[in-house]
């Protein structure tokens, strides 16, 4: 008899058998029924129920070995049960069981990265991947294909599907563990294999300043997109990707970078980079220069920036840290953009030329043949005539002092100081020809500006002397005409 009561107690262990959100559960529901399967319910004593800490005993109903109760409206979160009850089985005198579950009404977020976002896809299998909810399931679907993924601790996914090769209508959809979902359409197009490119291949040194490029980029699913970028500018070019052909003119003395790139439907890139150096002449002003030029044209461009004062290094005709820091120097000296590169304006401004008309009786000022500005000014009187012919800037000096020359109207004068009635007014341009410079004039000699009255020299306005000085550089030709 006891071992058969010992059975029949064993048999009769009561428990919970089954709860209704189950233990770590999802749901997407805020509001619940919870049931507790209780075997031997009816045989406890002492029966309570806790939801969230609160006692909801007096709400739970019974209904044989069932015990439920509702929550009402809960908040996104984790919630607790437990229930406790007292036995008077040999073999377990309490009851008692807790759990949590988890509520979730939030769809969950779908983002796809990567070129697949933009329709495009050169991997195969298909690669799709992105972020979302942590351990939320991802599917893919499409072109006859499903695959599904879940995603990690961070949220990041990753699916592969084996679609067709071309385009594809797919659906992207995501459901986290409450059953929340939420899908992306797009349209794909596949394609695993990167184009072909075929470029012209230049040297590293290229002696002639224009370039004629041939490229044939071609792809099985049809044309790849092209693009041209020289020195960081995107270029056009002519027909299509897989006949096309780039020409270019003039491009500066020096070192160049050319990118061209083929991109197909899929996204896969296909690169040709070459570098190379442009030395076409070896005579300053006849092309533009910047890094990487060498040669005779640079070591007359460190020559011109020496003459201008900007340059102290060696006159090695390489287009070096040097000379960069020197173009700067007179860029800003210049009022110019300040990038180091011999550009049009500083072409200009290093091998612009001054004109003086004697019949006119006015300067001009022209840079790459184009008349900058005109001056009115005071040439030699018939006894001094201001000589004829080609000459250049040799010497440039603010509030200069007058030496005396060696000539007969001259003799017994002294040297006059800087001041206001110094006779080369407050800027000095000397000239290669001997002894004649540009010069301003002090006040009291302004009014024989526009007339013949010097000893051979040009006389500007004062203010039109310190206008042309900032203007000029040493080296620039001066040509004197009637």
């Amino acid at each position: 008899m006891l071992v058969a009561l010992a059975g029949w107690q064993v048999l009769a262990v009561p428990r919970v058998s089954a709860v209704t959100p189950g233990p770590d559960s999802y749901v997407k529901n805020p509001s619940l029924t919870v049931v507790l399967n209780v075997k031997g319910l009816s045989k406890l004593s002492s029966v309570r129920v806790t939801f969230d800490g609160t006692d909801v005993t007096g709400k739970a109903a019974r209904s044989g070995d069932k015990l439920t109760f509702i929550t009402g409206k809960l908040s996104d979160g984790s919630h607790s049960v437990s229930f406790n009850a007292t036995s008077a089985n040999l073999f377990r005198h309490e009851v008692r069981k807790d759990w949590r579950f988890t509520v979730d009404t939030s769809i969950p977020r779908l983002v796809l990265s990567g070129s697949a976002d933009e329709g495009r896809i050169n991997t195969s299998p298909a690669a799709f991947g992105g972020s979302t909810e942590p351990y939320a399931t991802v599917t893919v679907s499409g072109g006859g294909v499903k695959a599904s993924g879940q995603a990690d601790a961070s949220g990041k996914y990753a699916v592969s599907a084996n679609l067709p090769d071309g385009p594809s209508d797919v659906t992207i959809t995501t459901a986290d563990r409450a059953g929340n979902a939420t899908s992306k359409r797009l349209r794909v197009y596949v394609d695993a294999i990167p184009p072909t490119l075929k470029t012209t291949q230049l040297g590293k040194i290229v002696r002639h300043s224009g370039l004629k490029i041939r490229i044939k980029a071609r792809d099985q699913l049809g044309e790849p997109k092209l693009k041209l970028v020289l020195d960081g500018e995107a270029r056009d070019y002519q027909g299509l990707p897989s006949h096309a052909v780039f020409t270019v003119k003039n491009l500066a003395q020096g070192k160049h970078t050319m990118v061209i790139t083929a991109v197909d439907k899929g996204g896969n890139v296909v690169t040709d980079k070459q570098t190379f150096v442009i030395d076409s002449t070896e005579h300053f002003g006849n092309a533009m220069m910047w890094p990487g030029a060498r040669g005779k044209d640079v070591k007359a461009l460190q020559t011109k920036l020496a003459d201008a004062g900007v340059f102290d290094g060696p006159k090695n005709g390489d287009y070096d840290n040097h000379v960069v820091t020197a173009v700067k120097k007179f860029q800003a000296n210049n009022g110019m953009t300040v990038d180091g590169l011999v550009g049009t304006m500083v072409l200009n401004a290093l091998s612009g030329q001054i004109v003086v008309d004697i019949g006119d009786l006015r300067l001009y000022l022209y840079r790459d043949g184009k008349l900058v500005k005109s001056y009115q000014v005071a040439t030699g009187q018939p006894a001094y005539p201001t000589p004829t012919g080609t000459y250049s800037i040799v010497t440039m000096t603010k509030d200069p002092t007058w030496l005396p020359p060696n000539s007969d109207w001259a003799k017994n004068a002294t040297p006059i100081p800087p001041g206001t009635e110094n006779p080369l007014g407050t800027r000095w341009m000397g000239t290669s020809a001997s002894g004649v410079g540009i010069h301003g004039v002090p006040p009291s000699e302004d009014g024989s500006i526009g007339t013949y009255a010097s000893h051979g020299c040009i006389r500007m306005h004062n203010w039109d002397a310190v206008d042309l000085f900032d203007r000029v550089v040493i080296g620039m030709p001066v040509i004197i005409r009637l």
